[in-house]
């Protein structure tokens, strides 16, 4: 009872070793855990993230947005953390809705900047209840650790836009901290206006921008509800009814005083710059970021709302609003010397300095001079933009004066607050071109020009010298450079007629007809001719008959310029023997115009040789092993399985309690019989042997068209040539190959296989409506396309792959035959 048990294992542990060395890519791949929250996920290295690991999460939709696809937010978060994901566009992922709680089933991914889910499907659960908001710092938040989270901020509102058209309103939140922009779909009734400078708490999900280096370099907030913006401190009803303050009063230190809101002031426009507005009244200057400045004019009086801020030096109104108050003159720029406008009481101020012109630039949409005025340099800056205003006919060296907005450019890094500070630098800000007045042109003879004559005669004088010099040297380096080329020009003739006379490949040129016009000693060897007699022959009267019209084709395409791959010929020898010659060639050219074909042809007729017979050794081999297994292991496994049955019946009868075990052993060993059977026929093909080549095929396209549940159509011709065993078997397993992979991947319902005779051809072709190879595979191609065309080159045959994605692939392998009379292969 023991020995058959014992003589199974055997033959299993046999079989399964046998399986491995046939199928060596066979495998267990490692099914990695399942993750069920959101922190679990986070935790992922972008690497450990992007392997798709399986998700089955739980959570509250914090905010869903999915009508831009390339803009798309979906937020979820349970009880660790809240992540973003994304979704396959299947339509097991529904449209959701803040609130809902959700079961998603996904893979992780890598995202690009934290860890995210790709869902697979979606299952509304019900209502849920949004999490209560972590309230965090803004430093938090620019830190990255809070993406994806919903968070709570408190801030001062600096500015609101976008709105109905635009789908979202973005609110600039100021913090103690920082700046960050809120997007909501509603502002809950509230008007825009009305929130600008109140203090606002925002519940939101924090949002991550970030480059393509996966780094971070800005956050915002997205608030799914109306109800997520709640003013704690609403802003004033009336803007304009703040208190007035003078410039000079902004950022100073005020007992009781509120610091984050807006405050208004009044001054007279200096400058009008882009989105800057420059102001200043009797004492102070002011620099206004406004984009909404309106129509005004140099000298008006205005009134401005704006949050202060640290500007280089003196404070900045950001976010500021104007409204005109009445015209007026401008007032007079102060003349000040450099020193004083670096102590930087003149920032921001009109101001007037006399200088000297060094340089200018002009052609640019900012046209600035270089000024220097007491020994330092400083730069004047034309305002006006795109107007291709240019600054006059000036002249460097000219005595200049110069009006325009004083601006401290540079604070430098030692500053104190005493009389002796200075700044690194400064800049002029100039409205129009009338700012700069001419004093003194510079006068036409001058030192400078007076030591440019002398330098330039100079430098003619010494060029003179030195060219008298140079060209005798010239010459002298001409005459041996000359002589050296003559003299490697020489060598290398000699070296290139000694490599192409001793070389070990057949080298030859010949034109355009395909006629020889040269040929090394290895040619004469191989061809076993001399040079005279095979010069002006045709390359393709040198081969096998047979092959002289696609040879002749062949050469046609070369000299046409088509790219040829090395190509196998048969050429004949003078004794009439047959030699492989592997031959490639290229086009000579010379100044633009084709001269000829040079071509080196290889002698690869022992290779071959050496192929088939290791081909025929593995056929052999092959065929051998389906025999043992087909003749031997199937016999005896047929046996044990009847004696385990026979064993079953036995016990069965007996009422015994191990009648069930030996009936499932039965089983187990026809299921491994049938299996030995399946390896041995794809070892060798019995019905190949047994019935012929039509045969063979026509049964593969049966078995592979009930195993894959997909049509198969199977057609041979009446007139079909008997060819030689080891031939059928390379065509029987070519079209294996192809009616597998048809079958497995071509993702089609139809194959059609041709067994026919195209006049000297025997041509076997695969045809299926699939999607096609995908444009990179022909190139790349796999395992199975390598070894079609190897066993293809094999027998003599060409492979061709005709595909076209979403219209199918056709496979064809065309023979040649060389009958006899009686129309068999010889």
């Amino acid at each position: 009872m023991n020995l058959p048990l014992a003589y199974f294992r055997w033959w299993q542990m046999l079989l399964l070793g046998l399986g491995l060395t046939i199928f060596p890519w066979a495998g267990w791949a490692d099914v990695p855990q399942e993750l069920h929250t959101a922190e679990e996920i986070r935790r992922l290295s972008p690497t450990e993230a992007d392997r798709r690991y399986p998700v089955r999460i739980r959570g509250i939709i914090t905010f869903f947005d999915d009508r831009i696809p390339a803009h798309s937010f979906r937020f979820i978060q349970d009880d660790t953390a809240g992540i973003y994901y994304y979704v396959d566009g299947s339509p097991n992922n529904p449209t959701c809705k803040v609130g809902q709680m959700v079961e998603i089933q996904g893979v992780t991914g890598a995202g690009s900047f934290a860890p995210v889910i790709t869902a697979q499907s979606t299952r509304i659960l019900g209502e849920g209840k949004l999490p209560e908001p972590k309230s965090v710092p803004l430093e938090d938040l620019v830190s990255g650790r809070e993406d994806s989270q919903f968070v709570e901020v408190r801030g001062i509102v600096r500015a609101v836009w976008g709105g109905e058209t635009n789908g979202y309103y973005f609110i600039t939140l100021a913090t103690g901290q920082g700046h960050l922009t809120v997007m909501a779909e509603q502002l809950g009734g509230l008007k825009a206006s009305q929130l600008v400078d109140c203090e606002l708490r925002v519940s939101g999900v924090c949002m991550s921008r970030f480059n393509s280096q996966r780094q971070l370099f800005d956050i915002g907030l997205v608030a799914p509800r109306p109800e997520d913006l709640v003013i704690e401190r609403p802003a004033p009803v009336d803007p304009w009814a703040v208190p007035q303050q003078p410039l000079k009063s902004l950022l100073q230190f005020t007992w009781g005083g509120t610091y984050g809101h807006r405050v208004r002031v009044r001054g007279k426009v200096t400058l009008h710059y882009g989105t800057k507005l420059y102001i200043q009244d009797e004492t102070e200057g002011l620099c206004i970021d406004t984009k909404e400045a309106g129509d005004l004019h140099l000298g008006d009086e205005i009134e401005a709302l704006g949050f202060p801020a640290k500007g280089e030096y003196t404070p900045v109104l950001q976010n500021g609003i104007c409204r005109r108050i009445k015209g007026g003159p401008e007032d007079p720029a102060e003349k000040i010397t450099p020193d004083e406008a670096l102590s930087g009481n003149h920032d921001c101020r009109l101001v007037q300095i006399e200088a000297t012109l060094l340089d200018q630039v002009q052609h640019s949409k900012e046209p600035f001079l270089v000024l220097v005025a007491n020994g330092f340099v400083f730069h004047a800056q034309l305002t006006t933009w795109g107007q291709n205003v240019v600054l006059g006919n000036l002249q460097n060296g000219s005595k200049v004066l110069v009006n325009g907005v004083c601006v401290i450019d540079r604070m430098g890094e030692e500053w104190h607050s005493g009389p002796d500070w200075r700044a690194d630098s400064f800049k002029l800000y100039l409205r129009n071109p009338k700012d700069v007045t001419v004093l003194k042109a510079p006068p036409w003879w001058n030192l400078t020009k007076l030591l440019w004559a002398i330098g330039l005669l100079w430098i003619v004088i010494m060029a003179v010298f030195f060219w008298v010099i140079q060209l005798r040297r010239r010459v002298n380096q001409q005459t041996k450079i000359i002589a050296e080329k003559l003299r490697a020009e020489a060598a290398l003739k000699e070296r290139y007629v000694e490599l192409f006379e001793n070389a070990n490949d057949m080298v030859f040129t010949h034109d355009h007809q395909g006629r020889i016009t040269s040929l090394n000693k290895a040619g004469e060897r191989l061809l076993q001719r001399s040079r005279n007699e095979l010069l002006g022959q045709e390359l393709a009267s040198l081969m096998a008959e047979e092959e002289r019209p696609a040879a002749r084709e062949w050469v046609q395409k070369t000299v046409a310029g088509e790219e040829t791959p090395a190509s196998d010929w048969d050429f004949l020898n003078a004794a009439g023997q047959r030699l492989k010659l592997e031959v490639s060639t290229r086009l000579v050219e010379q100044g633009g115009q084709f001269i000829e074909v040079e071509g080196v042809a290889r002698d690869i007729t022992d290779r071959k040789r050496m192929e088939k017979e290791i081909l025929e050794i593995s056929s052999r081999e092959q065929q051998r092993l389906g025999h043992d297994l087909h003749d031997g292991v199937c016999q005896q496994l047929a046996a044990i399985a009847y004696r385990a049955h026979i064993l079953a019946r036995q016990l069965e009868s007996q009422q015994a309690k191990d009648s069930a075990e030996a009936a499932a052993i039965s089983d187990l060993i026809n299921e491994s019989l049938v299996q030995t059977r399946s390896v041995a026929r794809g070892l060798f093909p019995v019905r190949l042997e047994e019935d012929g080549l039509v045969a063979a095929v026509e049964e593969l396209a049966v078995n592979a068209a009930k195993i894959y549940n997909i049509a198969i159509h199977f057609a041979a011709g009446n007139t079909l040539p008997s060819v030689p065993n080891t031939v059928a078997m390379h065509l029987h397993f070519i079209a294996q190959e192809a009616i597998l992979n048809a079958a497995k991947h071509s993702q089609g319902t139809t194959v059609r296989v041709k067994l026919e005779r195209e006049g000297d051809d025997l041509v076997l072709g695969v045809q299926d409506n699939g999607v096609g190879i995908p444009p990179a595979t022909p190139r790349r191609s796999g395992m199975g396309i390598g070894v079609m065309r190897y066993r293809a080159k094999a027998i003599g045959a060409a492979l061709e792959i005709q595909t076209q994605p979403g219209t199918g692939t056709r496979i064809t392998c065309r023979l040649r035959l060389h009958v006899n009379g009686e129309g068999n292969q010889k």
